[in-house]
């Protein structure tokens, strides 16, 4: 790791502002999904079809976080080695996933790209970093370390940045591309815009220092004009609050903060010094209101659930005019168990620690290190706000002057700097569910020895961890800023936790589970009916009722098959006309979406089984359990459709003429662990008729034992 360099990364690239992506579906015809705090029906698990460590641990994730099989994307043909070049990865990963996703209609849908293990790593983009110094030199940043945008990316970023990176705008290379990343917040209210917008925004918040009301009232008009097109922008309703406060209308300025504290507002303090509201703040209203603003520190912009439709503006809040904000995809990759990674057995053991830790509250203390290394001294003076935000909400914190603690009992998240560790040897526990970091050069290069790598991290506990795929120099923004911890514990998951906190990503990977939240407060939802009859037809009522529910629920989705159908405010009945259904069998998700800005999900999940038609497909096998090395014979039957498919997480595995059709499968094609099976009689009017899934366990070894982090291993 060597010394910090220092460079101005606020430059914004001409173009840079639309996160648009050139795929012409990204563009148009987006269903809307605009509520956060996402689950498994919102990631895509992307599989190495040629893999069998990826098709294990996905099989293990698959079962134990309950996503949607047509949630399940296989790529095949994936480059053996952890380093490839940008083309290839576009063209053999990126936009045959993309592609996939558009098939399945998913788009809009989906916030989480999760990818299993043994894909390449390391994405060489040469041609965008040049692109991006030719920019800075037209700007007259001729003096820019070109070390600092070395051209070697990560996975995960690289999907992040999906948009920006398949347009070829270079601008994501910027130590303050991610305008997820929670920024100071003296930006939340003086630059929610970019170009000629945030020009006459500026000048129109100018007008508060005038003493006349109409220049106040014309400055109402104007950001009336900014709210019509970005109704969600924080801004907007903040300043409307404070112009109708200085006009001493306290019903209007009331309105706007309740709508500002709605969009994430929660600065009470910084409310009650504002001399904007000296002529209401006696108002027996409007005083209530500000009296029920959560009090934050006014230091950083506030913790936000993420969604993939989200654009995300200049100031880290929210718009909805083309060109003024970036979308991105929320991205980890489970492990790496290969090269210089860790063993198939530990990975599993990690999801399975990791699943379990959801909504668990741990009890423990975030540790921080404080050496005389650079690797600490470089995020050494983010401490104590992070410190003091999860103090008073009631955690421990502890600093400690080791490379990493020694003899800690109760890890619950982790910021180091250290070269190289021996975990086993500091007699320190990492509770489940904990985020640890270490700022390193090579934690995430995967390729070569030297420095311990990030994966050690998940081995001893932790549910996630990052590093750097390329020597990134000691510079805070491509790493995670300590805050990630106070984003995790109010309860964000992990992906959304540290995309909240690496300002400029597109170096480091993110290994881990991605849907990990174990401070979330899950809604509760209880539905009646819970059990059905052998088959349902014509409407099928749901009550719901969220009585129970320790969170308030502001919202109700309807999933059907994996797919999102339904989305309404919080209601007391859902009606599914099942006559809109094929015959046979279906998966009904109904999730409840929490009333606040984390907007954390919980789920009931309802098999049935449709008869309208009279259609149906039934798949029988001998036994549940197989080696890896056997062969599974099945009898599918069906009394409709032209031929019978088999499927595994939305793929097919094979097809067959006919309605009563015997199968064998090799075991070997589904990968060890829990997988399902299903028949599915189509015809060429394209009507499916699926059968219950048939659910098998395919037993096999697994490597075992902790890898050496200076020899790499094969499989």
């Amino acid at each position: 790791m060597h010394s910090s360099i220092i460079v101005n990364s606020v430059i914004l690239l001409a173009g840079r502002l639309s996160a648009v992506f050139f795929l012409a579906w990204i563009i148009c015809g987006l269903p809307v999904a605009a509520l956060a705090g996402g689950g498994p029906e919102n990631l895509v698990l992307v599989v190495n079809a040629n893999s069998e460590s990826s098709k294990l641990l996905a099989n293990y994730y698959i079962r134990g976080r309950g996503i949607p099989s047509r949630n399940v994307i296989y790529l095949a043909d994936i480059p053996d080695r952890e380093i490839i070049q940008w083309p290839q990865f576009r063209a053999q990963i990126l936009e045959p996933l993309l592609n996939e996703m558009q098939r399945r209609k998913l788009v809009g849908q989906v916030d989480y790209v999760v990818y299993s293990s043994d894909f390449p790593t390391t994405i060489v983009i040469g041609e965008h970093r040049t692109k991006l110094l030719e920019k800075l030199k037209e700007q007259g940043q001729e003096n820019v370390p070109s070390q600092l945008f070395n051209p070697n990316a990560s996975i995960t970023s690289l999907t992040f940045f999906a948009g920006a990176a398949l347009s070829d705008q270079p601008a994501y290379m910027l130590l303050e591309s991610n305008r997820y990343y929670r920024q100071s917040a003296d930006k939340l209210l003086r630059r929610p815009f970019a170009g000629k917008s945030q020009e006459e925004f500026s000048e129109t918040i100018k007008l508060l220092k005038s003493d006349q009301e109409q220049d106040y009232r014309d400055a109402i008009a104007k950001l009336k004009k900014f709210q019509k097109e970005n109704p969600a922008q924080l801004a907007i309703s903040y300043w409307l609050a404070k112009f109708y406060g200085k006009l001493g209308d306290a019903n209007n300025a009331t309105r706007w903060l309740i709508r500002s504290v709605r969009q994430g507002w929660h600065y009470q303090a910084q409310t009650q010094s504002d001399l904007a509201f000296e002529k209401v703040k006696d108002d027996p209203l409007f005083r209530g209101i500000v009296a029920r603003i959560p009090d934050l520190p006014f230091e950083f912009a506030p913790t936000h659930g993420f969604k993939n439709n989200y654009k995300w503006a200049a100031n880290g809040m929210l718009n909805n005019e083309r060109g003024q904000g970036d979308q991105y995809f929320l991205s980890t990759i489970l492990s790496v168990t290969r090269n210089y990674g860790i063993s198939e057995k530990l990975a599993v053991e990690q999801l399975q620690r990791s699943i379990k830790a959801d909504g668990s509250q741990p009890q423990g203390t975030f540790y921080f290190t404080d050496t005389k290394d650079v690797r600490s001294t470089t995020r050494k003076p983010n401490f104590a706000v992070a410190q003091t935000q999860l103090e008073a909400m009631g955690f421990k914190t502890k600093v400690v002057t080791q490379g990493i603690p020694v003899k800690a009992p109760d890890i619950v998240g982790l910021t180091c700097g250290t070269a190289g560790f021996n975990w086993a040897a500091s007699g320190s526990q990492i509770l489940p569910g904990a985020f640890c970091d270490n700022l390193t050069s090579f934690g995430g290069m995967f390729h070569r020895a030297g420095q311990t790598k990030c994966t050690q991290f998940l081995i001893f506990g932790a549910a996630g961890s990052s590093g750097t795929v390329v020597e990134p120099y000691a510079v805070q923004a491509k790493f995670p800023h300590p805050m990630i911890h106070v984003h995790y514990a109010r309860g964000c998951s992990l992906a959304e936790a540290f995309y909240q906190s690496v300002s400029g990503p597109f170096q480091t990977i993110v290994v881990g589970d991605a849907l990990c939240r174990p401070w979330a407060i899950e809604p509760v939802i209880e539905i009646q009916p819970m059990v059905f009859q052998p088959s349902i037809n014509g409407d099928l009522k749901f009550a719901i009722n969220v009585e129970k529910s320790p969170v308030k629920v502001g919202a109700i989705q309807l999933y059907i098959d994996g797919r999102l159908v339904q989305q309404t405010p919080m209601r007391s009945e859902i009606v599914l006309d099942t006559r809109k259904l094929p015959d046979g069998y279906h998966e009904i998700r109904i999730v409840a979406v929490a009333n606040d800005l984390v907007q954390t999900t919980g789920r009931v999940i309802l098999p049935v089984v449709v008869d309208n038609q009279g259609d149906s497909t039934q798949l029988e096998a001998k036994q549940t359990e197989y080696l890896e090395t056997d062969e599974i014979a099945l009898v599918a039957r069906s009394t409709s459709g032209e031929s019978i498919e088999l499927r595994h997480n939305g793929r097919t595995l094979m097809k067959q003429k006919g309605r009563d059709v015997a199968f064998v499968v090799p075991a070997k094609l589904l990968g060890r662990g829990p997988v399902q099976i299903q028949a599915v009689a189509v015809s060429e009017k394209a009507v499916a008729i699926a059968s219950a899934p048939v659910e098998f366990v395919i037993l096999g070894d697994l490597s075992e034992g902790i890898r050496n982090t200076e020899t790499p291993q094969k499989k």
